[in-house]
């Protein structure tokens, strides 16, 4: 699928976007577009949740699990993701390999989903981090190149 970038916001470009967008949604399934909906709608709602850190890392978890099993895959969830995450900024820059930095690996998150579910610890840092995460991974799945959300998590390679 190719990836455009809104450089900025001159209708034009504005508009390859939409068009890029339209034409990525066509390509999927239904139930396909149905998940990416519920997962702009739960991040959506973790946005909302300004005034409780907890139900924002639910929020946003539970989105990017929908982003992520799309394949219908339901298992190595955290491994899926930084796949997922860094062959996007790889396909948006070619010759370039990035690795997750260390303390940022997903499986971090995922071990404080823990705390955050059951036992109402917040961890603002992991919050952002999941939302950029999740915001470039949404972009990736409609077509759309990432904007650098999750850029500050990932370190080049080579």
């Amino acid at each position: 699928m190719d990836l455009i970038l809104v450089k900025d916001n001159k209708a034009i470009d504005v508009e390859a976007s939409v068009v890029s967008v339209r034409n990525s949604l066509k390509a999927r399934t239904p139930e396909e577009v149905d998940a990416i909906l519920r997962a702009v709608h739960m991040r959506a709602n973790g946005i909302r949740k300004s005034d409780d850190k907890n139900e924002r890392f639910r929020m946003y978890w539970i989105a990017l699990e929908t982003i992520i099993n799309l394949d219908g895959k339901k298992t190595n969830i955290a491994d899926r993701i930084e796949t997922a995450l860094i062959k996007h900024y790889e396909n948006n820059n070619p010759g370039k390999k990035y690795k997750i930095k260390n303390g940022y690996e997903i499986k971090a998150i995922k071990d404080d989903r823990i705390g955050q579910f059951h036992h109402a610890i917040e961890k603002p840092d992991r919050i952002n981090q999941l939302k950029s995460i999740l915001d470039d991974l949404i972009r990736s799945e409609v077509g759309l190149s990432h904007k650098g959300f999750a850029r500050q998590y990932l370190e080049e390679i080579r």
